[in-house]
């Protein structure tokens, strides 16, 4: 890719490959799997809380797998830990058609885990934060896009679902994840200490008489034992752990949903894109935001959106009310991914921003372990979504009053800026071994 867009700068490739794997991921998994959850339970008779488990095991056993990614990411580099995940996630997707219990369901589920956390989001986020400083936001929001095109794939996976039955849809899926994992596993890397392109692709600031490019800033970062031992860490994991009780829910939840409002599976489907494709708004409009005004207030805002959304499923009738209220859901989920993710790497630095995104997400799956399950088990006492949504509703919000109130550490950012000034051989290189 570097020879064949020379005048590109590298880190815009890296953010496009990473882009174009999670599109291709997310479709698959995220979106897709919703697919396949009726015909599951009419093949084997399950409840809905039962094969929600599953994808409650799926969400937590990520983020159990997330902070060691992280460091095996921090260790080896993105692309060896890339390729090692597409070599499991496709693995485990062809084994999932093979599935005839539903121990088999919840084991296969466990390794589609560890490879969307070895190739997805926070090992391609860990690459492009050292790629961009002024424009690490918007890069990143450029990076989730494919979480959101996402959706758009729903629609031929469930056209292959009714041609081919699930099984060989999922055989499909497996098959293009691993000959389009090829891409990714060979491109994304961290940015090398002289690299010939300046930072952020922009041209190099001068000094103050202008006649001398100031240095880039070296690399730095807050030690993991350090960083999570702050009031702001905790208080942001735990916000995002509120945040995605209710998003992995929807995910989970939507199309059986609106089913049960009477709405066709084809709609209902159709909704999911609608949602995925809306949330793109949230990733690319407060991504720039988030660039220009403070972080922690942009987040705020998305949460407050998925809040107020989750109040209003209850309400929901129609296809067309359904539609009104994502158009708050998916910009407000849509929004936390990159704020979230620039969140940590200004407050903590990027020298080990793969453990620490790792050990954030192990917390935020909390939340999307416990979100679908919990909301499926009132559906199974109570024959009805509504009393689900609400408690949803309701942790978001507790995520909500946990972001506002979060605060940079700004001493020991001071001083960890100032060891990496000093020349700490841990601060900077990109292949040292983190000194933890």
């Amino acid at each position: 890719m570097r020879r064949l867009f020379p005048n590109v700068y590298e880190g815009w490739l890296i953010v496009a490959a990473s882009a174009f794997y999670i599109t291709l991921m997310s479709g698959a998994i995220n979106y897709g799997f919703g697919t396949i959850f009726t015909p599951l339970r009419d093949e084997f008779g399950w409840g809905v809380a039962a094969t929600a488990l599953a994808f409650s095991v799926r969400q937590e056993a990520s983020g159990i797998a997330a902070p060691a990614i992280g460091m095996i990411n921090d260790r080896f580099g993105p692309q060896r830990t890339v390729a090692l995940g597409v070599l499991v996630l496709s693995g485990a997707v062809l084994a999932l058609s093979f599935i005839q219990q539903i121990w088999q369901f919840y084991l296969v589920m466990l390794l589609v885990s560890v490879g969307t956390s070895s190739v997805g989001g926070p090992v391609g986020m860990a690459a492009v934060t050292t790629w961009f400083e002024r424009r690490r936001a918007t890069a990143l929001a450029l990076l989730t896009i494919g979480g959101g095109l996402a959706g758009v794939i729903v629609v031929p996976i469930a056209i292959l679902v009714a041609g081919l039955g699930w099984r060989g849809a999922v055989r499909v899926e497996a098959i293009v994840l691993l000959v389009a994992g090829l891409i990714p596993a060979t491109t994304t890397r961290y940015r090398p200490t002289q690299h010939h392109q300046p930072m952020d692709g922009l041209p190099l600031q001068m000094n103050a008489a202008g006649d001398a490019p100031l240095a880039i800033a070296p690399r730095w970062g807050i030690p993991v034992m350090r960083a999570v031992r702050t009031r702001s860490f905790a208080m942001l994991s735990v916000g995002l752990a509120g945040i995605t009780f209710g998003t992995a829910s929807i995910t989970v939840l939507q199309i059986p949903y609106l089913e049960s409002r009477g709405i066709p599976s084809a709609a209902a489907a159709f909704s999911v894109t609608f949602y995925a494709l809306s949330s793109l708004i949230g990733r690319l409009g407060f991504g720039v935001l988030a660039d220009r005004f403070n972080k922690r207030m942009m987040m705020a805002t998305c949460i407050g959106m998925l809040a107020v959304g989750l109040a209003l499923l209850p309400l929901v009738h129609t296809l067309w009310q359904a539609l009104a209220v994502l158009l708050l859901l998916g910009p407000g989920f849509g929004g936390t991914v990159p704020v979230r993710a620039a969140m940590i790497a200004d407050n903590y630095g990027t020298r080990y921003f793969g453990t620490l995104n790792g050990i954030a997400t192990f917390v935020r799956t909390i939340g999307s372990a416990l979100g679908p399950l919990i909301v499926g088990f009132t559906v199974d006492r109570t024959g009805a979504y509504e009393a689900g949504w609400l408690l949803a509703a309701a942790v978001a919000a507790t995520g909500l009053v946990c972001v506002v109130l979060e605060r940079p550490p700004e001493a020991l950012q001071t001083e960890a800026r100032r060891a990496a000034a000093e020349g700490d051989p841990t601060a900077w290189e990109p292949d040292a071994v983190p000194a933890h």
